[in-house]
């Protein structure tokens, strides 16, 4: 019989999928200024969102897949429609910041995948990680709405937040490292 972190069939999983396969019709929304149904679609995300964890939580069904695939969903609705604000001349949006976290969700990968390998453990996301994706899909929200100065002042804060979240992950793969790593 399977243990529940080894299930891939879950509700769970199901509602951290929905995100992925969301992301076409957002962008398509998006790009057709249908703002209504791009909202409802934002709005059907961010709850996916909280409710896959709650859920798997409360049902106590925490699955190495879901661990695995709720920051990977999370990766491409926003960096959908990242890549949509930043092609749209109105919405300018920084394109700096699509980069760095770019470069920070690859050496978190790299790093996790690793020692994923090492440790046979697949990390849950900590809680900055979640306050970072929490002012960044507001400030997102608040550029796709137009409100581009407000959105990129909220963009500030997610920079810093995006900054401390790495260096927690950072630090925790690296303690996890020796853990597993005999010195020479």
């Amino acid at each position: 019989m399977k243990r529940p972190s080894d299930r891939i069939v879950t509700v769970s999983n199901a509602l951290t999928l929905f995100r992925v396969l969301i992301t076409p019709p957002l962008v398509w929304a998006l790009e057709t200024d249908r703002m209504q149904a791009a909202m409802v679609m934002i709005v059907l995300a961010v709850l996916s969102d909280f409710f896959d964890g709650y859920l798997a939580r409360r049902a106590h069904v925490i699955t190495n897949v879901g661990k695995m695939l709720d920051p990977i969903a999370d990766k491409v609705i926003m960096m959908g429609v990242m890549i949509f604000l930043i092609f749209d001349p109105e919405r300018n949006f920084p394109i700096f910041f699509f980069l760095l976290l770019a470069i920070r969700d690859i050496t978190n990968a790299i790093t996790g995948t690793y020692l994923m390998n090492v440790r046979a453990e697949i990390f849950q996301s900590n809680p900055s990680g979640k306050l970072f994706l929490s002012v960044t899909s507001l400030a997102i929200i608040l550029y796709v709405l137009r409100f581009t100065e407000v959105g990129f002042w909220f963009l500030m804060v997610a920079t810093v937040l995006l900054l401390i979240s790495w260096y927690i992950y950072l630090r925790r793969y690296y303690v996890e490292y020796f853990k597993t790593t005999p010195v020479p």
